[in-house]
């Protein structure tokens, strides 16, 4: 950096910068990691003496980094060293699983396990999960655990269930529930709810398989323009902690991180445990993360145990970040917080409802009122749309990740990928909010929102559902220079083409960290 002058200028581009005061720009200079200049002159000869480094932009749209505000950054780092059963490499059938299974455990030794993730009944000819029966002809000596895309049903097969101690009389573990034959009564290997369960009796990867998978997705994140995300995996604790910040001492992962708390850490959280020596704030304590539910039926915590879980989180100080996706369960869980606001005086306690699928308007007031700010996924339009318009009751599809209707309500609104449940791609998910447009094309009911609305959620919105607006979320002087380079002006192309804008260079801390030079 030259004497008093900026470590980098990035001239010659159309910035967004997402800054009410500032909206648009030409050229934005960086000293220390945070943006020190905005402006929409163009390069003049006595800013050049001042500059370490110009980047020409070449005219083209420079926007703020993405957010990505609810994503599971261990479980996508797994996926991207498992067998993919994804629709999208060519699995239609349950025969095509049944092949790859066979093959994976052609290399594997006996007794190693076998992962598939991301299958998909929907896209199946037969229209079904796999079961216990279909692995079992093709893995006899190799336990093989399968994820669905959801991440919330698993099939495992007999050598499987046996390590996992579920047998033909074990019982529906609470909030969970296991499949069985009509007629016999026994497990059929799919299981739903019991992601926990399984966790703490079948093995994970080893540390590195993971931080192979974790290169890769840092990778991919920083292509996709994703500089800030927030992991809500509910297993989080001390140990995922400590994990987590050796993962950033050691350069293995770019993007700043948020980690939300589960209940069962929240409940022994001790605060000196969570301070880290990861510099400037690029890893951070965040939500505690409630997942409430349906999976037999009825509310799993209760209502009034979910109340109380609420208020102990409320009144200690901690902003609730719940999984509900239902309306019955997000109306609960309103009427919880609602409860639990009356308690303190926390003028902005920032509470979030983490997906908010199936919403209407008179409950998505009510949030507004509260100051319940929704983190949702508008990407599952685009990757889902087609199995919801043949499955989901037409009166609802209107209200399904109703963006639209939020904006009109005043919701906070922050979008997420969910990864690795949708892919990390951000365009994809405001593509979807803009034209409610399934993967083939076929329009959804209910209201879009315009491009500007749709970059403000995945960024500045994103930024906020983590109380991180002042620091991110928008091009402005003093904050973090987290920049991203696009390969086409988004306000010029069609909107049908929207998904397919792509970044040509990610900016981190004023940082170009991709491509890697």
């Amino acid at each position: 950096m030259s004497e008093g002058g900026y470590d980098t200028v990035f001239c010659n581009a159309k910035v967004v910068t997402l800054d009410p005061g500032m909206p648009d720009a030409s050229l934005v200079a960086v000293r220390d990691g945070r943006v020190a200049l905005v402006s929409r002159l163009e390069m003049q000869e006595g800013l050049k003496g001042k500059a370490g480094r110009i980047v020409d932009c070449a005219g083209r749209t420079l926007i703020p980094g993405f957010v990505d505000a609810h994503c599971h950054l261990v479980a996508y780092a797994e996926n991207l060293i498992s067998l993919s059963l994804s629709p999208r490499n060519g699995i239609r059938s349950v025969s095509d699983i049944r092949e790859k299974i066979r093959d994976a455990c052609a290399r594997a030794s006996p007794g190693e396990w076998v992962r598939g993730k991301s299958y998909n009944e929907f896209y199946l000819s037969e229209k079904r999960h796999p079961n216990r029966r279909d692995l079992d002809r093709v893995a006899p000596s190799n336990p093989v655990k399968l994820t669905h895309r959801s991440g919330h049903a698993h099939v495992l097969n007999s050598l499987a269930l046996e390590k996992a101690g579920i047998g033909d009389e074990t019982g529906d573990p609470p909030g969970g529930m296991i499949d069985r034959d009509p007629d016999t009564g026994l497990p059929t290997g799919l299981l739903f709810g019991m992601g926990g369960y399984l966790s703490g009796r079948i093995p994970g990867l080893d540390e590195a398989g993971i931080e192979n998978g974790l290169k890769r997705a840092n990778e991919k994140l920083l292509s996709c323009g994703i500089t800030s995300v927030q992991d809500a995996s509910s297993c989080n604790g001390l140990k995922q902690w400590q994990k987590y910040e050796s993962w950033k001492q050691r350069g293995l992962f770019a993007p700043g991180l948020s980690m939300m708390l589960g209940l069962r850490a929240f409940a022994d959280f001790n605060e000196k445990d969570y301070v880290t020596r990861v510099p400037d704030g690029e890893l951070k304590l965040g939500a505690v993360k409630i997942v409430v539910n349906r999976v037999t039926g009825s509310l799993d915590p209760g209502s009034e145990e979910l109340g109380k879980i609420i208020a102990s989180i409320h009144t200690k100080g901690f902003q609730a970040a719940i999984h509900a996706v239902e309306e019955p369960v997000i109306a609960a869980c309103v009427a919880g917080l609602a409860r639990a606001l009356r308690l303190g005086p926390e003028a902005d306690a920032r509470h979030r409802i983490e997906h908010c699928s199936v919403c209407r308007p008179g409950l998505l007031r009510k949030m507004a009122d509260l100051g319940i700010m929704a983190v949702t996924q508008p990407a599952f339009l685009n990757y889902e749309g087609d199995r919801y318009l043949e499955t989901v009751r037409a009166g609802d599809l209107e209200n399904l990740y109703p963006v639209g209707a939020m904006l009109e309500n005043g919701v906070g609104t922050g979008f997420g990928s969910d990864f690795p449940v949708a892919d990390p791609n951000p365009w994809v998910g405001i593509s979807a909010a803009v034209t409610r447009r399934t993967e083939t094309g076929r329009r959804m009911p209910g209201p879009c929102i315009d491009l500007k609305q749709a970059l403000a959620m995945h960024i500045y919105g994103g930024a906020a559902a983590n109380f991180e607006e002042r620091v991110r979320g928008s091009v402005r002087s003093g904050k973090k220079a987290d920049l991203v380079l696009l390969n086409r002006d988004p306000f010029s192309v069609p909107p049908c083409e929207i998904k397919d804008i792509r970044a040509v260079m990610t900016v981190l801390g004023g940082k170009i960290v991709w491509p890697d030079k």
